[in-house]
């Protein structure tokens, strides 16, 4: 039966037709080149993190650019050479018949294997994942599609992304909901300091919690648990923003007690652009809104999956993505991101009027790196890297809502190299001297 959600308008004949196919596609494994996986199985993720010859074994599986350093990695990750080729084999495959391969995609790759891996990785049913383009478009549909009435209350971070913001100001303009907004100090102390903030803005008004896991502006990881616990005992509910967190920290959504949650694919997961997910509590459901409203006998988590015709390319060119996250391990990618955050920034923080927007404990980041120093134009130092040294880093602003926020973030990935953190850190050091 054809999932109503994406697919309603095409008939069984043509799935069917399309199945017979199924065997033209180029069949890629994003894992093959994960280096002798079963050999290390039993060596501790921590003692991996540094073992280069490992890693450059999986950087093999990338086709990356010679010469340039690519330490933006929180933005959009690069695809794996399986990855992309799958994406293209299935795109050329899809527009010779997209009447019927559209539907055989959904059904044959991304129903039956898409998202029950995502829902695998996650730790939650896969009929609760609902496959959207992006986290704005999750987040999003719980901001503007939750029931709510005026003078209900929100509770946000200053430090969270700039379009969920956009999206609760739009709700209060509105719906006439107040919004309130903590504003952390960068970097904060610890983790309780941020939960007693929430705790001072969470009253029996409050309605729903935002939490951004790690904050993309700062790195700063939200003790998301403790935060849940403090919305739910007055009866508010919780969205987790997970795009900095999901496949680069070892956890599942049930560690998070929250009620919903949204992420991207294209950024540690590895996979195309134009794929996200949602999640929320199955009783949760039939009261949000979608954001395009469905046909009417479409129920559960299809209602938030509808868009019209999709690129259904682009989610079933993220099973190798996922099989090659499975492969490495969330616990591997995440020692290997915090070894190499550890590495670049313990020699940054040498340099003179360093300051970093999060502390050093472990808790407070991993993989998000982000620093200013005094009396140096953040965006002009980003500039010259990448002018100068053809190294891509990212200028973090905070603009109206945290004017006072200007850095420079730093996000390696595991295929990064200690060398090439090396190459960024004197070229900073000789841009930090001429500034």
């Amino acid at each position: 039966m054809i999932d109503n959600s994406r697919r309603h308008f095409l008939s069984k004949f043509g799935a069917a037709a399309g199945t017979l196919a199924l065997g033209a596609v180029v069949k890629t494994d994003a894992s093959a080149f994960v280096p002798n996986p079963a050999a290390s199985r039993s060596t501790a993720a921590a003692e991996l993190a540094s073992d280069e010859s490992f890693w450059l074994s999986v950087r093999r599986g990338f086709d990356l650019p010679p010469g340039i350093t690519n330490l933006d990695n929180g933005y959009c990750n690069p695809l794996s050479r399986e990855t992309l080729a799958d994406l293209a084999a299935r795109t050329r495959y899809i527009q010779q018949l997209p009447a019927t391969r559209l539907t055989e995609l959904y059904e044959d790759v991304t129903g039956k294997y898409v998202r029950p891996g995502i829902a695998e990785i996650l730790g939650v049913p896969a009929n609760e994942i609902a496959l959207t383009r992006n986290a704005t478009e999750s987040l999003d549909t719980v901001i503007l599609g939750l029931p709510m009435a005026a003078g209900d209350e929100i509770v946000c971070c200053a430090t969270d992304y700039y379009a969920m913001l956009d999206a609760l100001e739009q709700r209060r303009d509105r719906d006439k909901v107040v919004v309130r907004m903590i504003r952390p100090p960068f970097p904060v102390s610890s983790a309780d300091q941020l939960v007693k903030m929430y705790e001072r803005a969470i009253n029996k008004k409050t309605k729903l919690v935002l939490v951004t896991h790690a904050s993309n502006v700062t790195g700063q990881i939200f003790p998301v648990k403790r935060i849940a616990a403090a919305a739910h005992r007055v009866g508010a509910e919780v969205l987790v923003d997970g795009a900095q967190t999901m496949a680069l920290l070892d956890y599942k959504i049930t560690d998070l007690d929250c009620d919903y949650y949204g992420a991207s694919l294209h950024k540690w997961l590895m996979a195309p652009v134009g794929m996200g997910i949602l999640w929320m509590r199955a009783e949760h459901m039939p009261k949000v809104w979608p954001l395009v409203p469905p046909p009417p006998n479409v129920r559960g988590r299809a209602r938030f999956e509808w868009c019209g015709t999709y690129p259904e390319f682009i989610s079933s060119a993220a099973l190798p993505a996922i099989n090659f996250h499975k492969k490495l391990g969330a616990a591997r990618k995440e020692a290997r991101a915090r070894y190499l955050t550890n590495y670049w920034r313990s020699k940054v923080e040498k340099i003179r009027g360093v300051k970093f927007y999060t502390t050093g404990e472990p808790d407070s980041a991993c993989g998000l790196g982000i620093f200013e120093i005094a009396n140096v134009d953040a965006a002009k130092l980003q500039q010259e890297l990448w002018q100068q040294h053809k190294i891509l880093v990212q200028h973090m602003k905070g603009e109206g809502r945290l004017p006072e926020l200007s850095g420079i973030r730093v996000t390696p990935n595991v295929y990064t190299t200690v060398q090439e953190l090396d190459r960024f850190v004197n070229a900073l050091k000789q841009s930090v001297r001429t500034a």
